[in-house]
């Protein structure tokens, strides 16, 4: 029998292994594209919105509705690094955390007009909203998921950049761009999707 503060503690690491699974995007964008992206949080918002909208208004399976959450924030950034970002990446830190923080302000205002200010429901499907009991703590299954999903994440994303020619890539775009560029590396393309 385990004492109560193991469930308190993976309790607490699901919960930052949620906040890691949102500011993993950050991370990623602060250290190595060097650009101070603080409205990386209203892409994660917009994900959770379309997760919402499609399960309660239109009956879409919670799993079904993961990849469409992660098309709409792709999509949108896209728009906003070839109409916004892009014009950026040399400017100033204060010119981007300006107009990150404004974009942040502007989906905030939108989200709260659309949407509305109550919190939105949202129903797991029952195979989720189980849990696993081990020596007298209680393991809900989504919380098992989460972490099991950000170790995942974790684990391709420093194979995918220590391990592979695009990891490589864009390490050596962010170290010195003037000598990825003489070796015949896009820069632009590597800060874009496309």
């Amino acid at each position: 029998m385990l004492p109560p503060v193991f469930g308190v503690v993976f309790d607490g690491l699901a919960y930052g292994m949620l906040l890691f699974l949102l500011s993993v995007g950050q991370s990623v964008t602060l250290g190595m594209m060097n650009f101070i992206n603080l409205a990386h949080c209203s892409f994660a918002m917009l994900g959770g919105y379309v997760t919402t909208s499609l399960m309660s208004r239109y009956g879409v399976p919670f799993f079904a509705t993961l990849p469409c959450a992660f098309i709409a924030a792709a999509a949108t950034s896209v728009v906003f690094e070839r109409t916004l970002f892009h014009r950026l990446y040399r400017a100033s830190e204060l010119d981007q955390v300006l107009l990150t923080i404004g974009i942040v302000f502007i989906s905030v205002a939108v989200a709260a007009y659309v949407f509305g200010t109550d919190q939105q429901p949202l129903q797991l499907p029952a195979y989720l909203r189980s849990s696993l009991t081990f020596m007298g703590i209680r393991f809900e299954v989504y919380r098992l998921i989460l972490i099991g999903l950000a170790l995942l994440i974790t684990f391709v994303l420093v194979l995918g950049l220590e391990y592979t020619r695009f990891g490589a890539r864009v390490r050596a775009a962010v170290d010195n761009q003037r000598m990825a560029r003489g070796l015949g590396i896009s820069i632009r393309r590597l800060r874009s999707p496309t």
